[in-house]
C-alpha cells in the first residue's frame, strides 16, 4: 500500500504546483501534507530489494532491465517530442547536453531520482552481504546523516533545500529503514497488526499535532526540519499499518504498484500540459483543477502504458517498465 499511495501522492504534488517553493499558505500546506511521498518510495525500494535469494549477477541484470531501458526510452521520447517541463528545450539541445542529461537524469527534473535509485541499488549489492546487526549500525548512522542534512550541518555548498533534497544521501535513511523492516518484518509486522488500532489512532493524533504546531505564527515545515521528519515517518508507519490490516482493494493497490514506475516516468508532461490550461493553479492551489490534472496524469499514464503493452507485447517492460 505504501508504494501505491506514494506514487499517487507524487503525481498530486506535481499536479498542484509548478514550482518547488510554494507561494502561499495553501501551497505550503499541500507541500507539507505530501512530504512523505518521495521518502516513502525510497522506503519501499529498500524493503523490496532482493537481499538473499538471487545472486549478485541476477540482481544487476534484473535491476538494469527493470529501470534503465524504460528510463532511456521515455527520456528520449519526451525530449524529442519537446513536451512541457523539459530542462532543456529541443531547440537548445546538442549531443553533449543530451548525453549529460541522460546520465544524470536531467531530461526532466523528476528523473534525477532514477539516478539516486541506481546509486542506492549499487550500494545495496554490498549491503546485502552485511550481517543484520551491522545493518542496524549503518541504519543508525544514516539517521545521524539525515539529521546533519536537515539541521544544515552538511551542505557541501548547496544553497537551497531543493539541492539538498536531490542529494543521494538525503534519502539513505528512508531506504535503510525499508531495508531494516524487511529484515525484521515478521516481528514488526506482527506487532503493528496486533496493536493496529493504537498505532493508527496515535499516528493520526501525532500527525495532526505536528501539522497544527508547525502552522503557528505562519510557519511551515521548513522552520521545523526535525518535526518534518517525524511527520514523514509517522505517515509511512501509518500507511504500512493500514496496508497490513487492509483486506479490501488489494487488487487495485497491486495494480497501481505494478504500474508505479511507468506512472512516474510518464505523468509529468501530462500534468504540466493541464497546468498550462490553468496557469493560475500555482497561485490559487485550486483543489478542483489540481484534481483534474492529477486524474489526467494517472489515467493518461496508464492509458499510454496499456497502448504500449498492446503494441509491443512482452517487450513493453523494456519501454515502460511493466
Amino acid at each position: 500500500m505504501l508504494k501505491c499511495v506514494c506514487i499517487l501522492t507524487v503525481v498530486y504534488i506535481h499536479a498542484i504546483s509548478t514550482s518547488f517553493e510554494p507561494s502561499n499558505f495553501l501551497g505550503y500546506l499541500a507541500s507539507d501534507l505530501c512530504r512523505f511521498a518521495v521518502p516513502g518510495l525510497f522506503f519501499a525500494a529498500g524493503f523490496l530489494f532482493d537481499k538473499k535469494i538471487s545472486s549478485t549477477g541476477q540482481i544487476i541484470k534484473k535491476k538494469l532491465v527493470r529501470l534503465l531501458p524504460p528510463y532511456l526510452f521515455c527520456s528520449l521520447c519526451i525530449q524529442f517530442l519537446n513536451v512541457p517541463g523539459l530542462s532543456v528545450e529541443l531547440k537548445n539541445l546538442d549531443a553533449g547536453v543530451l548525453i549529460y542529461n541522460l546520465i544524470l537524469g536531467n531530461t526532466l527534473g523528476i528523473y534525477y531520482y532514477v539516478f539516486v535509485l541506481f546509486y542506492l541499488f549499487a550500494g545495496s549489492l554490498v549491503l546485502r552481504h552485511v550481517p543484520g546487526k551491522w545493518v542496524l549500525v549503518l541504519w543508525g548512522l544514516s539517521a545521524l546523516l539525515l539529521l546533519a542534512f536537515v539541521k544544515g550541518f552538511i551542505c557541501f555548498g548547496m544553497s537551497s533545500m531543493f539541492q539538498i533534497f536531490r542529494h543521494p544521501f538525503f534519502y539513505l535513511f528512508a531506504y535503510m529503514s525499508g531495508w531494516v523492516l524487511s529484515l525484521y518484518y515478521e516481528t514488526v509486522g506482527s506487532l503493528l497488526k496486533q496493536y493496529r488500532v493504537g498505532v493508527i489512532c496515535g499516528g493520526v493524533v501525532l500527525v495532526a499535532i505536528i501539522l497544527v504546531y508547525t502552522r503557528m505564527g505562519g510557519n511551515h515545515f521548513s522552520s521545523f526540519p526535525i518535526l518534518a521528519q517525524f511527520y514523514i515517518y509517522t505517515c509511512v508507519t501509518l500507511l504500512i499499518t493500514v496496508g497490513i490490516s487492509l483486506g479490501k482493494f488489494q487488487g487495485v493497490i497491486q495494480f497501481v504498484s505494478n504500474y508505479s514506475y511507468g506512472i512516474y516516468l510518464l505523468h509529468f508532461p501530462i500534468v504540466r500540459a493541464c497546468q498550462m490550461v490553468y496557469p493560475e493553479l500555482s497561485i490559487t492551489y485550486s483543489f478542483v483543477y489540481a484534481f483534474v490534472a492529477w486524474s489526467a496524469g494517472i489515467a493518461g499514464s496508464i492509458c499510454l502504458m496499456s497502448v504500449v503493452k498492446k503494441l509491443s507485447g512482452p517487450y513493453s517492460r523494456y519501454l515502460i517498465g511493466c
